[in-house]
């Protein structure tokens, strides 16, 4: 009879530990479908074309898919992630600053970015400062106005503001925002100092078919 209690007992504790397993983390993150990701490819001179420009992202020599899941990435590669209440961040939706071996390289914006599981967030937008990073050719604190219209011509559109002073070329298609906060959209941003120098570059590669109607 004792024996008895004894495993009902334990198949009780058995049954409440796993539910609180259960409640501890609910989440579960699907997976995602990647769209191809193409050979790198160059299109003729002063040309914008999204797929020859996201096949050609170089990051202290190495190659970036886009979009890229963080695990495809090896161990010199760290993200550290925004938090979600200081940025407004939705579950789905993330941010993260992306560091080789200890050093800053860029921003990068995640989907399928869910509390818990960050680490099995997709990569579909990369900024780059850094000097060491290209973009189709276009770098950081090297590159300039002229250089960037050779490459992949006049920008569809186009800012510039003198106080405080900014400087903005646009290419592609950028449809905005959905419910999650995901950024929808094919297309570059290039921003510039005061001498016409690159200062930053920005690739966004997302599913458009997912945004907000």
């Amino acid at each position: 009879m004792k024996r008895t209690a004894l495993l009902l007992l334990a198949c009780l504790l058995m049954c409440f530990t796993a539910a609180g397993c259960l409640r501890k983390d609910k989440v579960v993150v699907s997976h995602m479908d990647i769209p191809p990701i193409p050979e790198p490819y160059t299109v003729p001179a002063g040309t914008f074309d999204v797929d020859a420009v996201r096949s050609n992202i170089i990051i202290k020599g190495q190659h970036f898919d886009l979009p890229q899941y963080l695990t495809k990435l090896d161990k010199s590669w760290e993200f550290r992630f925004y938090d979600r209440k200081d940025y407004g961040l939705k579950e789905g939706n993330g941010m993260a600053k992306l560091f080789y071996m200890g050093t800053e390289m860029g921003t990068v914006s995640l989907e399928n970015c869910y509390t818990g599981h960050e680490e099995e967030s997709v990569m579909y937008s990369i900024s780059v400062r850094t000097s060491d990073s290209s973009i189709y050719g276009i770098t950081p604190l090297v590159s300039k106005l002229s250089e960037v219209e050779a490459l992949i011509g006049k920008p569809e559109s186009e800012d510039k503001v003198e106080k405080p002073f900014t400087h903005t070329y646009r290419y592609g298609i950028m449809l905005g925002k959905d419910e999650q906060g995901i950024l929808r959209g094919h297309s570059i941003m290039v921003s510039f100092n005061e001498e016409d120098v690159v200062d930053m570059i920005s690739i966004t590669y997302s599913d458009m078919s997912a945004a907000t109607q």
